[in-house]
């Protein structure tokens, strides 16, 4: 490579809907994802405006067809975001439309 900055300009159709049935009734294209983690969208909207600091998460994965969870806290490093983007533009249209349809 010659160091050329590589742009991902992918963009991606966000769909919300509550979910309120049991954990292990949710299953996972494992052709698509590995699982889900779950965060208080207000929390990841000032993280990413912060840059730094941590939130709660619930991580969700699927082992011998039951999903698991595990509690823990992480950073902005944990979300996807490349070198040259910035979390907070990235996502604050989606996570403010969150934040204002499941009021």
């Amino acid at each position: 490579m010659d160091g050329t900055l590589i742009k991902d300009r992918v963009k991606a159709n966000v769909h919300v809907e509550l979910f309120e049935g049991a954990l292990d009734s949710f299953k996972f294209d494992p052709n698509e994802v590995l699982g889900v983690v779950k965060v208080r969208t207000k929390d990841a909207l000032n993280l990413f405006k912060n840059g730094k600091g941590e939130i709660e998460a619930m991580i969700i994965t699927t082992k011998d067809n039951k999903n698991g969870k595990e509690s823990k806290l992480v950073g902005i490093d944990k979300f996807l975001v490349q070198k040259y983007e910035n979390a907070y533009n990235k996502y604050k249209d989606v996570l403010n439309k969150v934040i204002e349809i499941t009021k």
